[in-house]
């Protein structure tokens, strides 16, 4: 089993190359090449809190075309573990008892939440369960507002990477980084 990734400190970061920048922020968020190179082209930041007010920031600044490809990067609840990240695998929990049919509810509306707003359904987690999630997707369904639900899910993965940021930096303070 692999240990949980760490971060180097904001001052190693902010000298990273891009390629190793890149790595960084895929921790903190599902790789998009478009985000990263926005928050690498606005270093340095006096810490990561400031890297995410920033990012939060450049997402609001993005077209909607863009918006779309920054959500879509995000995987969806429910999908396979070997499409997510290992973070995200962690976020998602483990299996339920009754998996399979949690799973098959998952992708049912996965599918009619992208087909009412073609964009992924983004949640903050924040450990609660598959199952305790999907009031939460029906309301969302049930809304309708396209640009509403756009910034409601973008929002939440600004929440996801701070949250993501604070474990990390935690996980560092106690073990060194790995250098990128």
């Amino acid at each position: 089993m692999s240990a949980q990734p760490s971060l180097p400190t904001i001052s190693e970061t902010n000298h990273l190359s891009l390629e190793a920048f890149t790595k960084v922020i895929s921790l903190l968020f599902e790789p998009t090449a478009l985000l990263t190179q926005r928050i690498y082209d606005a270093r340095p930041f006096e810490g990561y809190d400031k890297l995410l007010d920033k990012a939060s920031q450049l997402i609001k600044e993005l077209s909607p075309l863009e918006q779309l490809e920054v959500v879509n990067a995000h995987p969806r609840i429910g999908e396979k573990a070997k499409n997510l990240s290992a973070l995200s695998r962690i976020e998602q929990g483990k299996a339920s008892a009754n998996e399979e049919a949690v799973l098959a509810k998952w992708a049912e509306l996965n599918r009619r939440y992208e087909d009412r707003y073609g964009f992924r359904f983004v949640v903050f987690v924040n450990g609660r369960s598959k199952e305790s999630l999907f009031p939460i997707v029906e309301e969302r369904i049930a809304h309708g507002n396209r640009n509403k639900e756009l910034v409601t899910g973008l929002s939440e993965m600004v929440d996801i990477a701070r949250d993501r940021a604070r474990k990390l930096e935690a996980a560092s303070a106690s073990c060194p980084a790995p250098r990128f």
